[in-house]
Protein backbone atom coordinates (compact mmCIF):
# COMPACT_ATOMS: atom_id res chain seq x y z
CA UNK A 1 0.00 0.00 0.00
CA UNK A 2 2.93 2.37 0.40
CA UNK A 3 5.55 3.12 3.02
CA UNK A 4 6.07 6.29 5.08
CA UNK A 5 9.74 6.55 4.13
CA UNK A 6 10.95 5.88 0.60
CA UNK A 7 14.25 4.56 1.98
CA UNK A 8 12.25 1.53 3.16
CA UNK A 9 11.43 0.56 -0.44
CA UNK A 10 13.00 -2.62 -1.75
CA UNK A 11 14.20 -0.77 -4.85
CA UNK A 12 14.79 2.96 -4.51
CA UNK A 13 14.41 4.02 -8.12
CA UNK A 14 12.07 6.43 -9.88
CA UNK A 15 9.27 3.96 -10.71
CA UNK A 16 9.24 2.58 -7.17
CA UNK A 17 9.27 6.02 -5.63
CA UNK A 18 6.47 7.29 -7.87
CA UNK A 19 4.38 4.19 -7.17
CA UNK A 20 4.81 4.67 -3.43
CA UNK A 21 3.80 8.34 -3.68
CA UNK A 22 0.76 7.42 -5.79
CA UNK A 23 -0.37 4.78 -3.28
CA UNK A 24 -0.08 7.23 -0.41
CA UNK A 25 -1.77 10.02 -2.38
CA UNK A 26 -4.69 7.72 -3.18
CA UNK A 27 -5.16 7.26 0.59
CA UNK A 28 -4.99 11.06 1.18
CA UNK A 29 -1.55 10.66 2.77
CA UNK A 30 0.09 13.73 1.31
CA UNK A 31 3.39 13.51 3.21
CA UNK A 32 6.17 10.97 2.59
CA UNK A 33 9.76 10.96 3.83
CA UNK A 34 12.92 10.16 1.99
CA UNK A 35 15.19 10.05 5.05
CA UNK A 36 15.11 13.66 6.38
CA UNK A 37 13.47 15.04 3.25
CA UNK A 38 9.71 15.50 3.30
CA UNK A 39 7.82 15.15 0.04
CA UNK A 40 4.44 16.87 0.14
CA UNK A 41 1.95 16.43 -2.66
CA UNK A 42 -0.76 19.06 -3.00
CA UNK A 43 -4.04 17.13 -2.84
CA UNK A 44 -6.00 20.02 -4.45
CA UNK A 45 -8.75 19.31 -1.92
CA UNK A 46 -9.17 19.81 1.80
CA UNK A 47 -7.57 16.95 3.70
CA UNK A 48 -6.56 19.15 6.63
CA UNK A 49 -9.32 18.11 9.05
CA UNK A 50 -7.41 17.47 12.25
CA UNK A 51 -4.00 17.58 10.56
CA UNK A 52 -2.71 20.96 11.77
CA UNK A 53 -4.31 21.72 15.13
CA UNK A 54 -2.75 22.38 18.53
CA UNK A 55 -3.06 18.71 19.46
CA UNK A 56 -1.01 17.68 16.40
CA UNK A 57 1.63 20.30 17.21
CA UNK A 58 1.82 18.90 20.73
CA UNK A 59 2.19 15.34 19.39
CA UNK A 60 5.12 16.24 17.11
CA UNK A 61 6.97 18.43 19.61
CA UNK A 62 10.27 16.81 20.56
CA UNK A 63 9.72 13.65 18.51
CA UNK A 64 12.35 12.26 16.18
CA UNK A 65 11.50 11.90 12.52
CA UNK A 66 9.95 8.51 11.88
CA UNK A 67 8.35 8.12 15.31
CA UNK A 68 5.08 9.57 13.99
CA UNK A 69 3.74 9.61 10.42
CA UNK A 70 5.40 12.02 7.97
CA UNK A 71 4.33 15.61 8.55
CA UNK A 72 5.54 19.15 7.97
CA UNK A 73 5.54 19.62 11.76
CA UNK A 74 8.13 16.84 12.14
CA UNK A 75 10.52 18.65 9.79
CA UNK A 76 9.80 21.95 11.56
CA UNK A 77 10.49 20.36 14.94
CA UNK A 78 13.77 18.86 13.76
CA UNK A 79 14.99 22.23 12.49
CA UNK A 80 13.98 23.92 15.73
CA UNK A 81 15.61 21.29 17.96
CA UNK A 82 18.84 21.34 15.91
CA UNK A 83 18.95 25.13 16.13
CA UNK A 84 18.57 24.98 19.91
CA UNK A 85 21.04 22.11 20.40
CA UNK A 86 23.76 23.21 18.00
CA UNK A 87 23.22 26.96 18.40
CA UNK A 88 23.40 27.38 14.62
CA UNK A 89 20.84 28.76 12.21
CA UNK A 90 18.71 26.20 10.41
CA UNK A 91 16.80 26.39 7.15
CA UNK A 92 13.76 24.60 5.85
CA UNK A 93 13.83 24.50 2.05
CA UNK A 94 10.37 24.48 0.52
CA UNK A 95 10.38 24.03 -3.21
CA UNK A 96 7.89 23.23 -5.92
CA UNK A 97 6.11 24.42 -9.01
CA UNK A 98 3.61 27.24 -9.10
CA UNK A 99 0.51 26.21 -7.19
CA UNK A 100 2.26 23.34 -5.41
CA UNK A 101 1.48 24.74 -1.96
CA UNK A 102 4.78 26.36 -1.01
CA UNK A 103 3.15 29.36 0.66
CA UNK A 104 0.72 27.20 2.63
CA UNK A 105 3.55 24.91 3.74
CA UNK A 106 5.60 27.94 4.81
CA UNK A 107 2.68 29.15 6.89
CA UNK A 108 2.46 25.74 8.56
CA UNK A 109 6.18 25.81 9.40
CA UNK A 110 5.73 29.29 10.91
CA UNK A 111 2.63 28.16 12.80
CA UNK A 112 4.54 25.28 14.34
CA UNK A 113 7.58 27.38 15.24
CA UNK A 114 5.42 30.12 16.74
CA UNK A 115 3.51 27.57 18.81
CA UNK A 116 6.54 25.82 20.26
CA UNK A 117 8.70 28.93 20.60
CA UNK A 118 5.91 30.54 22.60
CA UNK A 119 6.11 27.88 25.30
CA UNK A 120 8.50 29.00 27.98
CA UNK A 121 10.69 31.36 25.99
CA UNK A 122 10.80 34.98 27.08
CA UNK A 123 12.91 36.41 24.25
CA UNK A 124 10.07 37.35 21.89
CA UNK A 125 10.81 34.63 19.32
CA UNK A 126 7.11 33.93 18.87
CA UNK A 127 6.47 37.59 18.02
CA UNK A 128 9.38 37.66 15.56
CA UNK A 129 8.04 34.58 13.77
CA UNK A 130 4.53 36.00 13.56
CA UNK A 131 5.84 39.39 12.38
CA UNK A 132 7.70 37.69 9.50
CA UNK A 133 4.37 36.65 7.96
CA UNK A 134 3.94 39.87 5.89
CA UNK A 135 7.34 39.26 4.30
CA UNK A 136 6.33 35.71 3.46
CA UNK A 137 3.05 36.96 2.04
CA UNK A 138 4.91 39.42 -0.20
CA UNK A 139 6.84 36.52 -1.73
CA UNK A 140 3.72 34.38 -1.94
CA UNK A 141 1.51 36.92 -3.69
CA UNK A 142 2.44 35.80 -7.18
CA UNK A 143 -0.67 34.71 -9.01
CA UNK A 144 -0.99 31.03 -9.80
CA UNK A 145 -2.69 30.35 -13.12
CA UNK A 146 -4.15 26.96 -13.90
Amino acid sequence: DGVEDNTMLMHLHEPGLLHNLQCRYNDDLIYTYTAYILIAINPYKDVSAGMYGADVIKNYKGKSIGVLPPHVFAISDRAYRLMRAEKHSQAVLISGESGAGKTETSKLVMKYLAAIAGTGLENGLEDKIIQSNPILEAFGNAKTLR
